[in-house]
């Protein structure tokens, strides 16, 4: 149990960012939204929408991040943010995805490299 406890942290550490990056990166390229705006949608600090942005975040996280754009699998909770949904619903479908079986398991491919 201890030892699967750590693997969800170890996952969360990785995929829950990447997928806040990946989202930000699509909002901000694809439709404009400010910083200021994503980290409001987000639920986060503006700052951490700028380090998102920066690219300034770990070598995992940035693996991460590109496999999850390259999917497009971010487009989904990027359209939801457009189209007005709840934050709270928002922020479900950023851990739906970032606990999918599709992100989870390739961030237990690098956690093993």
């Amino acid at each position: 149990m201890i030892g699967m406890q750590m693997l969800c942290e170890k996952l969360a550490k990785f995929s829950i960012p990447a997928v806040r990056i990946a989202v930000s990166d699509t909002l901000y390229g694809n439709y404009r939204l400010s910083q200021k705006a994503i980290a409001s949608e987000l639920g986060v600090a503006q700052p951490a929408v700028y380090k998102y942005l920066s690219g300034k975040y770990s070598k995992r996280v940035s693996m991460v991040t590109e496999f999850i754009k390259s999917k497009g699998i971010q487009e989904p909770i990027a359209k939801a943010i457009m189209s007005g949904s709840n934050p709270i619903k928002v922020r479900e479908m950023i851990e739906k995805l970032a606990s999918s079986r599709m992100v989870s398991a390739y961030c237990n491919s690098i956690i093993k490299s």
